[in-house]
Order: C-alpha cells, then sequence, then structure tokens
C-alpha cells in the first residue's frame, strides 16, 4: 500500500492504483499505517515533523525556504501515510467531502467550471451542462463529449466558408477549470481565472487564438496553416507541440513553457524558438524589455493541469496568489508587517482551503484566518502575543 501512496502523491499512480487506494482509505476499518496510537494528537504531531526533519534533511527552522509535508513525505515513504490526517491532507475521503464544506469557515477547492459566449453574444453555462448537443455555430457543432469536454466538429468544410468570422470565447471564473478541443482538433485546459477566444472554424491561413490567464495547449500540428497564440503583445506559433503560457495580470512577468516540440515566440520584433524544457520569461508591463529563455521546471508549470499546487521556492505571496484564483477567496496581508517566506513542496488542488493552509502554517512562520471569502495572512508571532 506504502508503494501505491508514494506513486500517487508523485502523480504517477495508475487508475487502478489510484482506485485501490480510494477503496482502502474509504473503509471505515481501515487503520492508518505505522501509527503508534499510544501517542496524542500532539505528541504525534511532533513526532511526524521530529522525523521529517530526521529522514529527509528538511531546512532548519531559520531558513526562509518551507518544504511542505506532502512532498517531504514522497522522499521519506515511511511517512506517506503515517496518520489518516496526512493523507486527508492531499485527499479528502470522498464520502467526507460534502461534510467537509460545511465546516464553518471553510472553502472546497474549484472544479470544472465555465461559460462559453457564442458569437451573438449569447452566454451558455457548461457548469452541469448535460452532456449532447450545445449549439451550432454556422456549420459547425458545438457539444459537450462524454468527457465532460466542450468539442467543436466542423465536418462540413465544404459549407463552412463564412465560419472564421464566427467566434467564441470561453472563460473559466476564480475556482474554475475547463477543457475544450478546437475544431482542428487542438486541445486547450484553462486555469481558474482564464479565457480563450477562437474562431469556431480555421478557415484562413493561420490558427490564431487568443487568451488571457493560464492555458495548456496540445496542437494538432499543420505546417501549411500555423497555430498562433495572442497574449499582451506576444504571439506564441506552434512548430509541433505542446506548451503552457502563463499571463495572468497580477503575475509580474509572462511565462511560456516548452513540454515538447517547438514553439517560435515573437515579442517587439524579436522572434525566440524555444525546445523542450525552456521557459520564455517575458515582463509583459515592459513593452520593449527583451524575453529570457531558462531551463524549465516543466512538473512545476503544469502541475495545475494535473490538479497539483506544486512550489518551488516559491514565495508566500505567489502561492497565495494561486490559492486565490483556485478557491476563489480574496487576500488580506497585515499592515506594516511584510512576512517573508518561500516554500518547498506540493500537494492536490482538491482539497479544501484550510488543509492547505495548515500545511502552510505548520512549515512556516505564518498563520491565517478565513473571514467569508477572504483568507487573512498573520505573522505566527502575532497568535503568540495574543496569547500572553
Amino acid at each position: 500500500m506504502q508503494k501505491i501512496a508514494r506513486n500517487y502523491l508523485k502523480g504517477t499512480a495508475s487508475v487502478t492504483e489510484q482506485q485501490e487506494f480510494d477503496q482502502w482509505f474509504s473503509k471505515e476499518e481501515s487503520e492508518p499505517i505505522m501509527v503508534e496510537t499510544s501517542l496524542s494528537k500532539e505528541e504525534h504531531r511532533q513526532q511526524i515533523l521530529a522525523r521529517i526533519h530526521a529522514e529527509t534533511s528538511i531546512l532548519p527552522a531559520k531558513s526562509k525556504t518551507r518544504k511542505l509535508w506532502a512532498r517531504i513525505s514522497v522522499a521519506a515513504s515511511a511517512l506517506l501515510v503515517l496518520s489518516a490526517s496526512a493523507y486527508f491532507i492531499l485527499r479528502p475521503k470522498p464520502e467526507q467531502q460534502p461534510q467537509t464544506a460545511q465546516l464553518i469557515g471553510d472553502i472546497r477547492p474549484g472544479g470544472s467550471k465555465a461559460i462559453l459566449t457564442l458569437a451573438n453574444g449569447e452566454k451558455v453555462q457548461l457548469t452541469g451542462a448535460k452532456n449532447g448537443l450545445l449549439a451550432r455555430q454556422g456549420a459547425v457543432v458545438i457539444a459537450k463529449n462524454a468527457e465532460g469536454q466542450l468539442r467543436y466538429s466542423d465536418d462540413q468544410p465544404e459549407k463552412t466558408t463564412d465560419n472564421a468570422s464566427l467566434y467564441n470565447t470561453v472563460e473559466t471564473p476564480r475556482g474554475g477549470k475547463y477543457k475544450l478541443i478546437l475544431a482542428d482538433g487542438t486541445t486547450a485546459i484553462l486555469d481558474a481565472a482564464s479565457s480563450i477566444r477562437y474562431p469556431v472554424a480555421f478557415n484562413g491561413a493561420e490558427r490564431k487564438v487568443e487568451i488571457t490567464g493560464q492555458v495548456y495547449f496540445e496542437v494538432v500540428h499543420n505546417a501549411s496553416k500555423p497555430f498562433r497564440v495572442g497574449v499582451k503583445g506576444q504571439i506564441v506559433e506552434d512548430l509541433g507541440t505542446s506548451f503552457n503560457i502563463n499571463a495572468y495580470d497580477d503575475e509580474p512577468v509572462i511565462k511560456t513553457t516548452l513540454i515538447d516540440g517547438s514553439i517560435s515566440l515573437t515579442k517587439s520584433g524579436q522572434v525566440t524558438i524555444l525546445k523542450p524544457g525552456q521557459q520564455a520569461i517575458n515582463y509583459s508591463g515592459i513593452t520593449t524589455a527583451g524575453v529570457k529563455v531558462v531551463a524549465a521546471n516543466v512538473d512545476e508549470a503544469i502541475a495545475w493541469k494535473n490538479d497539483l499546487f506544486l512550489f518551488n521556492k516559491e514565495s508566500l505571496e505567489s502561492v497565495m496568489r494561486k490559492i486565490s484564483r483556485w478557491y476563489d477567496v480574496d487576500i488580506i496581508y497585515p499592515k506594516n508587517q511584510p512576512i517573508h517566506e518561500s516554500y518547498l513542496g506540493g500537494m492536490t488542488r482538491y482539497s479544501n482551503v484550510s488543509q492547505v493552509l495548515k500545511m502552510l502554517e505548520i512549515t512556516g512562520d505564518v498563520r491565517f484566518e478565513i473571514k467569508n471569502k477572504a483568507i487573512l495572512v498573520l505573522p505566527k508571532q502575532t497568535n503568540k502575543q495574543t496569547n500572553n
């Protein structure tokens, strides 16, 4: 079972392994692995933390980079499912999710949510929409398939000469994520608070779409009809590839990460060619700035697509921006009390927000309070002073 748990935490578990782990965990008689029941809850927690420090060479408490429990547990397999709570932090029991959501002050994670805007301005709520035909745009059929994905079918190209002038838009709210398949077979996956605008059929000399936020693409290559993505004055052209673009307004840079294949990136007349495993960093607020190419942490760049939070020496502010978008909450920081923290680690995005915040509290000098749809970020010493 620990091997399956390790694979699950690493995101490499097969469907069968995931089902086996879920069935094991959902059984009421299931006992936690390697639990010393004689210990109190606090003693147990302290023992876990002590063993994490001993077995994984976690950075000392004075360091400003905090390693998260979930990621550390991958390296220390003995701690993978040391208690029910350790696993619960990563993935709540399915049958307990409705109860957990009712806890005072807790907030459930995001999910499949989006709105489709048709060429005539009509809006279609995709959240909860039944599978099957949703709309027609010219000769193009728009349907929701059995996997819950939006799909465009251009089955009669000889009748779609005017379809290139028909544009649709899919938008995800904060707390939303959605996958769609364009008329050419290209797949686009939208993260929370993102959008994509595209023609319902690609009949011109190019296939061009425009995005905001964060979108992952798997492009069906067509050398005679290039696929191009426009975002904030930057054009990314597919040369046969899958890639991720992070271009949120509240992020300081645009990050374009190439997973495989090849892409060219054009900004202010400068053309940059990326190789697999590279990332182009574009300071979007500086129109004359060049594009910097660095080695990418691909797992980190597309962790959201795989329903994970993955932090690589990431600042508290950056972590909280991700939490804000996925849980649809506002983040409030204390006035005149800067908090400097960074985190290394990962966990599933399908935990309730209280569980994610608990991990950040355990591994950093911060604490959090949930106030309706806002999260207050406070220095941990404030709590100590309050108790004095």
